[in-house]
C-alpha cells in the first residue's frame, strides 16, 4: 500500500471519527434537552393539578360548610317546632286532666251537699216530732239517712283539697242531734265556699 493510499485512509477515518463524535455529542444535548423539557411539563402539569385539587378542595369545604350550617339550622328549626307543638300538646293534656278532675270533684261534693241535705232535713222533722207518735219513725229515717252521708264524705276525702275536706268533716258533724242550733246553716256555708274555690267557680 503506498503512502498517499495510507494517507488518504487516515483521512477518512479521522473524518467519520469526527463526524461520529460530533453526533454523539449533538444526540446526547438533545437528549438533556428533550428530558428538561418533559420534566418542565411535568412539573408544570403537577402544579396545576395540585391547584385543581387544592381550589376542588376549598369548594368542597365550603360546600360541606354550607351544608352543615343548612343542616342546622334546619335541625334547629325542627326541634323548635317540636318543642312548640310538644308544649301546646302538654298544655291541652293538662287542660283536660284539670277539667276532668274538676268534673269529679264537682260530681262529689254534689252528692255530699245532696246526702247531708237530705239527713238535715230529717234531723228536723225527728227534732219537731220528739214527744210524739211519729218520732220514732222520724228518728228512724235520719239515722237511714247518716250512712250515705259518710259514704259521700269519704269520696269527697278522696278528691279533696284539704280545705274541702275539713269543712265537709265540720258539716258532717253538724248534723249530730246534740250540734247547737245554727251550726248546721254556718257549716254548710263554710263547705259551698270551700268547694267553689277548689273548682275554681266564682
Amino acid at each position: 500500500m503506498t503512502d498517499d493510499v495510507m494517507t488518504a485512509w487516515i483521512a477518512a477515518g479521522a473524518a467519520v471519527a469526527g463526524a461520529l463524535s460530533g453526533g454523539v455529542v449533538t444526540g446526547w444535548f438533545t437528549l438533556a434537552s428533550a428530558r428538561r423539557q418533559a420534566q418542565s411539563t411535568v412539573d408544570a402539569a403537577a402544579r396545576q393539578a395540585d391547584a385543581a385539587w387544592a381550589a376542588g378542595q376549598r369548594q368542597a369545604d365550603a360546600a360541606w360548610e354550607a351544608g352543615r350550617r343548612q343542616a342546622d339550622a334546619a335541625w334547629e328549626a325542627g326541634r323548635l317546632q317540636a318543642d312548640a307543638q310538644l308544649d301546646v300538646a302538654s298544655r291541652t293534656l293538662a287542660a283536660q286532666a284539670l277539667a276532668a278532675q274538676r268534673e269529679v270533684r264537682r260530681a262529689a261534693y254534689a252528692a255530699f251537699l245532696a246526702a247531708t241535705d237530705n239527713a238535715a232535713q230529717l234531723l228536723g222533722e225527728w227534732q219537731q216530732a220528739l214527744g210524739s207518735p211519729q218520732a220514732t219513725g222520724c228518728r228512724d229515717r235520719y239515722q237511714a239517712a247518716l250512712p250515705p252521708v259518710t259514704e259521700a264524705l269519704n269520696l269527697v276525702r278522696l278528691e279533696g283539697p284539704d280545705p274541702v275536706t275539713t269543712t265537709a268533716e265540720a258539716l258532717r258533724t253538724a248534723l249530730d242531734p246534740s250540734a247547737p242550733a245554727g251550726r248546721y246553716a254556718a257549716a254548710h256555708t263554710a263547705f259551698l265556699g270551700a268547694a267553689r274555690t277548689a273548682l275554681g267557680a266564682p
